[in-house]
């Protein structure tokens, strides 16, 4: 059923994002996830779609830095989501530093 969502979520992404503006996305989509693991087989409306908001905005992040991604590997999300997230660290995306600000932007 993820992979399904996620798929459906991905159709819809607008990836007419600059480099940096998507990274900020994903910075931010990654501030939003949960702060604990509700459990193996728990889930809420809210955290469900906080997850493919994040993971889809990963899977985008990773293909356009050259990983290897797909929405079928997501069968188990947060496996492949720490995958995505270490292959992007070898790469040296910093996924924790905070997003960007609009004064930023001036700055950039």
């Amino acid at each position: 059923m993820y992979v399904t969502l996620l798929s459906g979520a991905l159709d819809l992404f607008d990836t007419d994002l600059d480099d940096d503006a998507l990274l900020d996305h994903v910075r931010q989509c990654r501030a939003a996830l949960p702060t604990h693991n509700l459990g193996a087989g728990v889930w809420s409306e809210t955290a469900v779609v906080t997850e493919i908001t994040y993971d889809r905005s990963l899977v985008c992040l990773a293909a356009r830095r050259g990983i290897d991604v797909t929405p079928t590997n997501f069968v188990h999300p947060k496996i492949e989501r720490d995958r995505l997230e270490l292959e992007l660290q070898r790469r040296g995306v910093d996924l924790e530093a905070p997003p960007r600000q609009p004064d930023d932007f001036k700055d950039a």
